[in-house]
């Protein structure tokens, strides 16, 4: 039980009624407590307005005038546990109770929880034109409060501040605009993205984001091991692979990914140095050739050379040991492996690049397209689409697949080759399933069910 002091009020015996309440509370059905649960928030409510009467007797006293500091603020910091934020939050509330006694009469009833107090606080007293017209429009205020959430008041009070006062409307659409950034950052395994727009921005965001979302809810998997609420016949999720569901948030990373391919395919972004934008891998011949779980050595005298001769640039050590990704119109190269080196050179241009032991360039080979358009065109119509079990993803949505890599003597034709979307070239690569080709039908695969 919690211990209070016996005082003027009976405080204890509140605490003791409250004691009282949450055990029959244990033994109550869902009416009686919903029921019970109206009575306790007016009464949170009415607390809520004890406290800030409470603030504001501590800020009229001024016995903060002895604080270092010597502000309300702090001295409701430094006695009452409270951060800056929420002290400052609590003066203002108990200025609103004090200058309008609508609310305060409210707030004493019960019928005004803090937080609609807040939004009124902070939407209707922002600006003088504001809180001039504020006691005109508090009854509609109090009576959206009495049967809706804050949420519902705030965007109610939203519109009305607009109407009355849109010079502040304005002044925080070009605020939000100065605000504007995205930053784009490398870690360790990937890229990491964090950003702000402004609404006009934000919204063409969501409307490219949700078209691409919609279009991959029209294709998503509906294959044999799909699960309701967690597999593709739920449109929050869909498969990653079979029975493992695929969050909304990584739904939205795939749709991301969806719009950066179409924005990169179409060809309408301005070139570098006379190159249209392209990721490129480099990847040395001998990571292709063998197995993508093989190891290759590293020779400890060899490597002594490099660090030697490289001591004002030790970022080229074992450069040419590695797969390594970027782009062709900005800094920088990341470590990629194996796995992701085969399945981005399945259907892609390729360029020989001869490198000395240092890893400069010594030679150009010639440029070869993997898989050209008459072969390309032969896939679609063999395959249909992504050949993954239970994928009903579409060519325009598909990869062409070397089934044994170019690098390891596979050729390109079409015995050779099978359609998979980007998911599943992943799974495919990831995983070794095993595909095979007919004369008579498109390629099939065999599922191998051991997860890396």
């Amino acid at each position: 039980m919690v211990q209070v002091r016996n005082c003027p009020g009976g405080i204890a015996g509140v605490v003791q009624h409250f004691n009282q309440v949450r055990t029959e509370l244990d033994s109550a059905d869902g009416l009686s407590a919903s029921q019970r649960l109206a009575e306790l928030d007016a009464l949170a409510a009415a607390l809520d307005g004890l406290r800030l009467h409470a603030v504001a007797r501590v800020e009229q006293s001024q016995v903060w005038g002895d604080e270092p500091n010597a502000t309300a603020n702090s001295y409701l910091r430094s006695h009452h546990r409270r951060c800056h934020k929420e002290s400052a939050a609590d003066l203002r509330a108990a200025a609103a109770l004090r200058d309008y006694p609508v609310l305060r009469e409210a707030v004493h009833a019960g019928n005004l929880s803090r937080a609609h107090l807040d939004v009124i606080v902070a939407v209707g007293l922002r600006t003088p034109s504001r809180a001039d017209a504020l006691p005109d429009f508090l009854p509609a205020f109090l009576q959206i409060s009495a049967h809706h959430p804050a949420a519902t008041l705030r965007q109610v009070m939203r519109r009305w501040a607009d109407q009355i006062d849109p010079l502040t409307t304005a002044t925080d659409e070009h605020n939000a605009h100065r605000r504007r950034y995205l930053h784009v950052n490398h870690v360790a395994d990937g890229v990491a993205l964090d950003g702000f727009f402004p609404i006009d921005q934000g919204a063409k965001i969501l409307a490219a984001m949700n078209a691409a979302l919609t279009d991959q809810y029209r294709h998503r998997d509906t294959g044999p091991d799909s699960r309701p609420g967690t597999g593709s016949d739920s449109a929050a999720g869909s498969n990653e692979f079979y029975g493992v569901p695929v969050s909304t948030a990584q739904q939205r990373a795939d749709a991301f990914i969806t719009l950066m391919d179409r924005v990169l395919a179409n060809g309408g972004l301005p070139s570098c140095a006379g190159s249209r934008p392209t990721v490129t891998v480099l990847v040395p011949l001998a990571r292709l050739e063998q197995p993508c779980t093989t190891a290759t050595s590293t020779d400890l005298d060899d490597l002594l050379r490099q660090v030697s001769d490289h001591q004002d640039r030790p970022e080229h050590l074992l450069r040419t040991g590695s797969a390594h990704l970027g782009v062709s119109n900005g800094p920088g190269n990341h470590l990629i492996s194996a796995h992701t080196a085969q399945q981005l050179t399945c259907d892609c241009d390729i360029h020989r690049i001869v490198l000395n032991p240092d890893g400069l360039p010594i030679d150009l080979g010639r440029k070869a397209r993997t898989f050209p358009p008459h072969l390309r065109k032969a896939l679609e119509i063999r395959d249909g689409g992504c050949i993954y079990p239970g994928c009903s993803k579409p060519p325009a949505w598909t990869d062409a697949h070397h089934i044994i890599h170019w690098a390891q003597g596979g050729t390109t034709c079409l015995d050779n080759a099978a359609l998979l979307c980007n998911r599943h070239h992943h799974d495919v690569h990831q995983n070794n399933h095993t595909i095979t080709t007919t004369p008579n039908g498109p390629a099939t695969i065999t599922l191998n069910r051991r997860r890396q």
